[in-house]
């Protein structure tokens, strides 16, 4: 067996049979189409069998792994279609016509690459297996590790006065949470740091027994895909709910369900991307070390590039829409600097300002964004009319043209912002040119308050870790209830009272707790949970940032940890 999914071999025999194997391919392709026309046709229907069944033979003597099993899947495939008019024929028929596309570009590329690389068939094949209701393959399918052989260094124990099962509902909560909006597209990064955060107390508070390996894996790879290190596929969030399943089996039944070792193929799945993501953290070293996982020849950006070869490219993303949009205002507004400065008659120089103009405006109304591509396509019949000299252009009318330019490049901004969906399109729709030029000034005031909440919770971060860190040293926390203060004062400056209450909670717990005087009992799980507060505070900024209307739910972990720690949160809502 190989060390990684990525194999060589002769790529002379493949070349022997390709002309041969495109053929019957090709031929298997038209009489599916003409079959699709034709649905009662059996004859049809088995000629199209039969190629499919010697394209079959014909791979399997190639032995070249992931082929031979996409080649099995699509026999399976075909021989269930029924002749007469399903409604799901149709459907089946484009999974096969899918494969038809993706197996001659495979074969290609085996022969310029000279190797395989099954990985990269696993999703076509999936789309079979789903369809017929059978069970995915994991993007590890071809990767040697037996994960039962680990040996990680052993944990320090971490004593807590809390019921268990409180604190692991509790973690559950902040997971869910996390989970439920990276499922919605919401706040996707922080989202996966936060499930991270979730499993690293888990971990902490499992010790040395066997399910602890799960948590530890799973929050190394869920801070891959927060850093964008990790791309989140389908497959990738099915996770999510697996690992959400043993947290609530540890909730119900109690620290005996961590004595069970976890699922191998999960596990297995999660160590392959850990060594996928090629991170170089400390974390992702102790791991690999630990299952002595095998290097790959490839990361994460490298699969994803092979992919895009196979599948054409990617579609435009809005990130990058925006940019080019962000791009052709700039050099349009250079354009309307040198004529207000130089003339009018400057413009005539400019012949391609129309064409930008237009292709913004085209854009901005292929996204939704009807109201100011309306606005622009006004001053792109005023420009049209003084460049050919039908209408001359006053100095008060480059004013407007400037005016529009700015009122544009704030709904851009706007848009680069946020999701798009219809209800913040309509929002951005609704905005008038003087309520988006104010509304992006109140965006950028606000933004500057929310930044200066942030680094005042990541100072406070710092400063309980230096706490830990040198045996309790009081001196590293004296500053800390005044920065809470300051936090405090910009979450009543956004009107955000439900975080004004938390923050005054962790205040309470910072001044009388921490600074009190008092021996604490388990004051590590004490920092931990208090931690869990901040980290939740955090996580609610950055929502915000996008979204004023931000839903307030996730403060309810911080309630919560805030009630574990005797402070509850006054007058909670």
């Amino acid at each position: 067996m190989t060390t990684d999914t990525a194999e060589r071999f002769n790529p002379s025999s493949l070349k022997l049979v390709h002309n041969e194997l495109v053929a019957t391919i090709e031929s298997a392709a038209s009489r599916l189409e003409q079959f699709a026309a034709d649905p009662n046709n059996g004859e049809l229907l088995q000629l199209c069998i039969d190629d499919i069944k010697q394209i079959r033979g014909t791979l399997s003597l190639l032995q070249l792994r992931g082929v031979d099993l996409l080649a099995e899947e699509l026999v399976a495939h075909i021989t269930d279609i029924p002749l007469g008019d399903d409604p799901a024929t149709l459907t089946k028929l484009d999974r096969i016509t899918s494969v038809f596309f993706i197996l001659p570009r495979y074969l290609e590329y085996c022969t310029q690459t000279g190797r395989s690389m099954a990985v990269l068939l696993i999703p076509h094949i999936n789309d079979l297996r789903l369809a017929r209701k059978e069970p995915a393959l994991p993007m590890s399918h071809y990767y040697p590790l037996d994960v039962t052989a680990v040996n990680r260094p052993a944990q320090r124990q971490l004593d807590f006065p809390e019921d268990f099962r409180n604190v692991v509902r509790r973690l559950r909560h902040m997971y869910q949470v996390a989970m439920l909006n990276v499922l919605q597209g919401k706040q996707v990064a922080p989202s996966l740091g936060m499930m991270a955060r979730a499993l690293e107390r888990l971990d902490k508070i499992s010790g040395n027994r066997p399910m602890g390996q799960l948590w530890w894996v799973a929050a190394e790879v869920f801070t891959s895909l927060a850093k964008e290190q990790l791309q989140l596929s389908k497959s990738r969030k099915m996770l999510f709910g697996a690992i959400d399943r043993d947290i609530k089996r540890v909730q119900f039944e109690g620290e005996s369900a961590l004595e069970r070792s976890a699922n191998p193929a999960l596990l297995k799945d999660l160590v392959y991307q850990v060594v996928l993501a090629r991170t170089g953290s400390e974390r992702a070293g102790a791991i690999i070390q630990a299952y002595s996982a095998p290097a790959l020849p490839y990361n994460e950006v490298e699969l994803i590039r092979e992919h895009e070869y196979l599948r054409g490219p990617s579609a435009t993303t809005v990130t990058s829409m925006t940019a080019v949009l962000q791009d052709e205002l700039r050099g349009t507004k250079n354009i309307l600097e040198r004529a207000a400065q130089g003339g009018v008659e400057l413009l005539k120089e400019s012949p391609e300002l129309l064409d930008t103009l237009k292709k913004v405006a085209d854009i901005l109304a292929v996204v939704g964004l009807v109201s100011p591509s309306n606005s622009l396509k006004e001053e792109i019949a005023k420009i049209a009319s003084w460049q050919n000299g039908s209408v001359e252009a006053q100095a008060d009318d480059l004013l407007t043209v400037a005016d529009t330019m700015l009122y544009i490049e704030s709904t851009v901004t706007g848009l680069a912002k946020m999701n798009l969906s219809e209800e913040k399109l309509a929002k951005l729709n609704a905005l008038s040119r003087e309520e988006a030029l104010s509304s992006s000034q109140v965006m950028e005031a606000e933004a500057l308050v929310i930044e200066e909440a942030e680094s005042g919770l990541a100072l406070i971060k710092r400063a309980l870790n230096a706490y830990s860190e040198s045996n309790y040293d009081i001196g590293h926390i004296k500053n800390v209830a005044s920065t809470l203060s300051s936090v405090r004062g910009g979450m009543l400056v956004l009107n955000l009272k439900r975080a004004a209450k938390v923050v005054s909670a962790c205040e309470r717990f910072v001044n009388e707790a921490l600074l009190g005087g008092q021996q604490l009992a388990a004051v590590q799980h004490l920092l931990e949970t208090f931690a869990d507060a901040v980290i939740s505070l955090e996580y609610y900024l950055d929502a915000i940032k996008s979204d004023k209307d931000a839903d307030t739910s996730v403060l309810q972990v911080a309630e919560e940890s805030l009630q574990a720690l005797g402070y509850p949160v006054a007058g909670e809502g």
